[in-house]
């Protein structure tokens, strides 16, 4: 009998190995066609996609086993009681901290540091969209357990979003857009959906399909929101180089 945490672990394994494999293909098309690179580098790469290959799998077996269940049972634990606070504030916690481990939000705020030379730091760029995700993750979760229809939140969400477009700062606008997309990784999609169905699930007149699903794109608001805010405080601070009085 397989142990429940390695339940389904080959099916992970056959997933994910086409499109590394088709990825590797693609390399060494280009490699022997174009680029003919010397034999270590190329071996080096390929050992690398390996562990990557297998963390990835890993990664994916443990969101199966571990997150989509545990954020399943927070959502239904949470959903019955009769404050509906608590499920908001857990949303707003849960979102801050998914979005705080996501590797690809550290990746971002790092490359914009890099690129601003140093001008954009990382932490800030990191707590300014684990605070906004977490917002929403709470705006979220208020609306499963409220019944707000997505559209009164996504419209005037994305009218808020094209309006700062005018009054961002140009630099910002493609790095919010980007972290929209960044900042919505596997970890906050299994854990804030898991929540979100769990808690409609146990929730009287809601319905799992209609309140438990569109948390995405509420969270996908958040970043683009938040980084366009954040560009505008930049633009009042005086250039650099600048001196008072």
């Amino acid at each position: 009998m397989i142990p429940a945490p390695f339940s389904g672990l080959l099916s992970v394994f056959g997933n994910v190995a086409l499109p590394v494999l088709l990825l590797v293909a693609f390399f060494l098309v280009f490699q022997f066609v174009f680029l003919k690179r010397p034999l270590r580098q190329v071996f080096l790469l390929l050992r690398g996609v390996l562990i990557a290959y297998i963390g990835l799998v890993l990664f994916l077996q443990g969101i199966d086993v571990a997150f989509m269940p545990m954020g399943g049972i927070i959502g239904e634990t949470l959903g019955g009681f009769a404050s509906p606070w608590a499920l908001i504030a857990v949303g707003f916690v849960l979102g801050f901290l998914v979005t705080f481990a996501e590797p690809q939000v550290r990746i971002l705020s790092q490359q914009i540091e890099k690129a601003s030379s140093g001008f954009v730091r990382a932490p800030l760029i990191l707590y300014t969209l684990c605070i906004g995700v977490g917002l929403f993750a709470g705006l979220a979760m208020a609306r499963t357990l409220f019944g707000v229809p997505l559209l009164y939140i996504l419209i005037p969400g994305y009218m808020i979003a094209f309006l700062l477009l005018i009054f961002s700062d140009k630099n910002f606008v493609a790095i919010a857009f980007d972290s929209g997309s960044v900042a919505t990784g596997p970890l906050t999609v299994a854990l804030i959906v898991s929540i979100a169905t769990g808690a409609a699930a146990v929730t009287e007149g809601s319905s799992v399909l209609v309140d438990g699903f569109g948390t995405i794109g509420i969270i996908t608001l958040a970043p683009i929101i938040s980084i366009q805010l954040l560009s505008l405080l930049y633009r009042m601070k005086p250039p650099q180089g600048e001196k008072n009085g």
